[in-house]
């Protein structure tokens, strides 16, 4: 992740990976790690951040916390209301992430609403563990 900021890169892998331990074996650090790296190569052909394309990448399934059905959904809210995210990004910052992670499901009946949501759609398509 070297685009990737140092801080948001630890937090990343200190704060945010660990979470993923306790999910389904398809939905565990390999996958979080692997749509991380799909995402931020897309993303060299666009014009985006890095830093929100790492966080939307790393926090896409954190809803799978509560459930699979509306874990995009979830994955929105946990990230709304991270405190942390506050340091780096603004409001309209976070919203973008957040809406990035709820437009990444494949079985999704509408488009991703902007450019982060569709890098994040995709990287997931091609690591896609169903």
């Amino acid at each position: 992740m070297a685009e990737v900021s140092e801080d948001i890169y630890r937090y990343i892998v200190e704060r945010i990976f660990p979470l993923y331990r306790d999910f389904d074996p398809a939905h565990r650090l390999d996958h979080v790690t692997a749509v991380v790296n799909a995402a931020l190569e897309m993303s060299r052909h666009y014009d985006v951040d890095p830093d929100m394309v790492a966080v939307a990448a790393a926090c896409h399934d954190l809803g799978l916390c509560e459930d699979r059905r509306t874990h995009h959904l979830v994955s929105g809210r946990i990230i709304r209301e991270n405190p942390d995210l506050k340091r780096w990004f603004s409001p309209e910052e976070i919203e973008t992430i957040a809406q990035a992670a709820e437009d990444h499901r494949a079985s999704s009946d509408r488009e991703p609403r902007g450019i982060y949501g569709r890098i994040i759609a995709e990287a997931d398509r091609q690591i896609d563990p169903e």
